[in-house]
């Protein structure tokens, strides 16, 4: 019986996963076109609609990119493996898989930079190197991020010090998910109205569908990992109150990271780089001194 839970809850949360993005991204539209004041899309299913009609283009592949779709089948693959080891996590969480995840997540983030690389297009090719720049920066963030919330998590008693430790880890590591989500003022590798879509501007039919896909996984995976950590690591449930929780928190994360970015603007390059430095690197002294004290 409890291994047929666990099949189960695993399935589940895998299915969760693979659906629940572009839905979610198509009720982060909702909401964004209300703050904004304007007619948004038709129903919130309008992501998947926009992902099935792409996947139903006929594939044009421009010289320079023939070899881009192997890049992100390979993508896809390690997406579909982080989505079940951050499954699996939940019936037996440990530090070794917990490795995994992260190797993955930041070679899925490397894969889609590359193939925006192969790209002649100059457009293309500045979009890369402004998504790159911020992306460095907060790769270094995310690896940093989190042994520090692991160590808040795993030391968390009821005291003062515990607390504060455990907030600037949290907070901490949303920064990171948020920027890692690519939304404003950090969409820098599109940045439409200056680069005319930048990255991404020779994808089309089923490589964009399968590039949005991709980066709509990716926004709620880096999303969900500190949430299943701290259920993971805080709370001894059940795999499906398990699955319950996190699910539901890291939508209305989702959501609410939606809500954030239809109220700011993009920033320049240089500005967003230096006060991303300077906020991790506070918040890392910070946490230091507060855990010396």
């Amino acid at each position: 019986m409890a291994f047929v839970e666990t099949v189960l809850a695993i399935v589940t949360s895998m299915l969760l996963y693979i659906f629940l993005p572009p839905l979610l991204d198509g009720i982060e539209r909702k909401i964004r076109a209300k703050i904004q004041t304007r007619y948004g899309p038709p129903t919130i299913l309008q992501t998947w609609y926009d992902i099935i009609k792409l996947s139903s283009k006929e594939l044009r592949i421009p010289p320079t990119l023939q070899y881009s779709i192997f890049l992100f089948i390979l993508a896809l693959s390690l997406s579909i493996t982080t989505l079940y080891l951050l499954s699996y996590i939940l019936i037996s969480f440990d530090i070794y898989t917990l490795t995994i995840i992260i190797v993955l997540i930041i070679s899925t983030h490397s894969l889609l930079i590359l193939v925006s690389t192969l790209s002649s297009n100059p457009f293309s090719i500045i979009g890369v190197f402004r998504g790159l720049t911020i992306d460095i920066v907060n790769e270094m963030g995310f690896i940093a991020s989190i042994p520090l919330y692991y160590l808040s998590i795993k030391t968390f008693d009821s005291s003062v010090k515990s607390f504060i430790l455990l907030l600037f880890s949290i907070l901490f590591i949303f920064i990171v998910s948020y920027v890692g989500s690519k939304r404003l003022p950090y969409d820098l590798h599109e940045a439409e109205p200056e680069l005319a879509s930048g990255s991404i501007i020779e994808f089309s039919g089923p490589m964009l569908a399968l590039y949005l896909y991709l980066h709509l996984i990716d926004r709620y995976t880096i999303i969900a990992l500190p949430i299943t950590m701290g259920i993971g690591i805080g709370l001894a449930v059940t795999p499906f109150v398990s699955l319950f929780f996190i699910h539901v928190i890291a939508a209305l994360v989702y959501i609410i990271f939606g809500a954030v970015a239809a109220l700011l603007g993009r920033s320049r390059i240089d500005i967003a780089v230096k006060t991303l430095m300077l906020i991790y690197l506070l918040i890392i002294i910070a946490w230091i001194v507060v855990k010396l004290i």
